[in-house]
């Protein structure tokens, strides 16, 4: 009985206070760059987003923050992958990520200056989010 007890105590640890039985998270990073030449009103500044190490990505997803909570959110870009992209460290907004496609009826949306948006991926079965708000690129002589 006594055995019984310390393995059921033993699963309950593992299971509630380590990673066990959790999917893995992805850490990412998002960094503006802070400078694009003659810079049309409304542009952004340019977007890297940053994973802790080489992905194999088979989703990824960016939507306003105001549509997450929707049945149906519309996201400003949308890729899939069935077999996973070529490995990635890093992308930026709306480039081609060898090995992804853009999902069916979708196609990038530019961002808006000011809006929060939010990040998500998955390699597999790991997955990660982060939210992000994009800033207006200035004018040359602004800067």
């Amino acid at each position: 009985m006594m055995l019984a007890v310390a393995t059921a105590l033993g699963a309950l640890y593992l299971l509630g206070f380590t990673d066990l039985g959790r999917p893995e998270q992805i850490q990412i990073n998002v960094v503006e760059r802070p400078f694009i030449p003659n810079p049309a009103p409304g542009d952004v500044l340019p977007l890297v987003f940053g994973l802790d190490r080489d992905r194999k990505l088979t989703a990824l997803r960016i939507t306003p923050l105001t549509e997450v909570s929707n049945r149906t959110p519309k996201s400003v870009w949308n890729l899939t992958s069935k077999s996973g992209s070529e490995p990635v460290r890093g992308f930026t907004f709306a480039d081609e990520i060898p090995g992804m496609k853009l999902a069916t009826g979708s196609k990038p949306v530019p961002l808006v200056a000011g809006v929060p948006y939010r990040l998500a991926i998955e390699a597999g079965t790991a997955r990660g989010q982060t939210d992000f708000t994009p800033h207006a690129a200035l004018p040359d002589e602004a800067q």
